[in-house]
């Protein structure tokens, strides 16, 4: 295969968003360009265009040049739309409005569940918001803790400083892609993908949240949306791989799909099988109507972030948490 002009190998891009110049042939001659998430390189180049649209498969002989291009540029609009996706994903035990934030409480599982989404303005001063939510997790027997959207925090952040609440911590990207691009990783020599309305006791069994054991209310808050998924693989009746989707709207309309708590067996990693249950999760999803996906990866674990990268993922936005101890 000629390589086209580019500082980097096309595999290596495999996964990125890319700028791809070809040559045009028959009666229309001259290049043109396609930009989109570079799903495949080798004797064709395919990409899956930004705008939508079927895949562009470009011969490399005919392709003159590609470039990788800077991930999406996501406006405070569009982090506030998957956010509230999010919020329908992801549903505490206990919710209430406080103007546009939303404070959550589910006996103290998970971060999402147990902290308050500042989506809008709270409808009265900072401070005095501040002071609200200090009361209300405090009557609740928790820790009072924001999840902080971090193009929609700018004004919050430094309040909370000056009063006191400590640094932010467990910073985390939300990375987003097509669904018919998360359905390529499926993988036709691994065990078929099941998808459940609930989870069984070997789901449970494989969900091992922060590295310990699930409390006993853990399942009212996994099953506590319109349109929950409890994915499964399982090699010769052994639980391999794991993973929970939800399908929820935006307030614009646009139908994600939640992807969460995926694991995979110790025995059974480097087969891909993290890939091909996500993927799996995509098809269930694209069947009530998701067109993108979305996921949450802690930023110290770039070796995941790279690997959904490849798998067609891009960066969205990131948010931190505040806690005050």
């Amino acid at each position: 295969m000629r390589q086209p002009s580019t500082d980097q190998d096309p595999s290596d891009l495999v996964g990125r968003r890319v700028v791809v110049r070809y040559r045009l042939h028959g009666e229309q001659y001259g290049a043109t360009d396609v930009l989109g998430v570079l799903e495949a390189a080798g004797d064709v180049l395919r990409v899956r265009p930004s705008r939508g649209g079927d895949v562009v498969a470009v011969p490399a002989g005919d392709v003159l040049a590609v470039k990788a291009i800077p991930e999406l540029t996501v406006t405070r609009r569009e982090v506030r739309d998957l956010e509230a996706a999010a919020l329908r994903g992801w549903r505490p035990l206990e919710a209430e409005w406080l103007g546009g934030w939303l404070l959550r409480a589910a006996r103290g599982f998970t971060g999402r569940a147990n902290s308050v989404m500042p989506l809008d303005d709270p409808g009265l001063p900072l401070a005095d918001a501040v002071g609200r939510v200090e009361d209300w997790y405090r009557a609740r027997g928790l820790v009072p803790a924001f999840q902080v959207p971090e193009p929609l925090g700018r004004t919050l952040g430094p309040l909370l400083d000056a009063h006191g609440w400590p640094a932010p911590e467990d910073r985390t990207f939300v990375m987003v892609a097509p669904v018919p691009v998360v359905r390529g990783a499926e993988r036709a020599g691994l065990p078929a993908v099941r998808v459940d309305d609930r989870p069984d006791d070997d789901w449970l069994a494989g969900y091992h949240y922060r590295g310990g054991d699930l409390p006993a209310h853990a399942v009212d808050v996994l099953v506590n949306a319109s349109n929950a998924g409890f994915a499964s693989v399982d090699d010769d009746g052994v639980r391999v791989a794991i993973a929970r989707g939800a399908v929820s709207d935006a307030p614009s309309g646009r139908r994600w799909l939640g992807v969460t708590a995926v694991e995979v067996a110790p025995s059974a990693r480097r087969r891909g099988l993290g890939g091909h249950i996500v993927a799996g999760l995509a098809a269930w999803a694209a069947g009530l109507g998701a067109t993108d996906v979305y996921l949450q990866v802690a930023e110290p674990n770039e070796p995941a972030r790279a690997t959904y990268r490849k798998a067609g993922f891009a960066e969205h936005h990131a948010y931190h948490y505040r806690r005050l101890r």
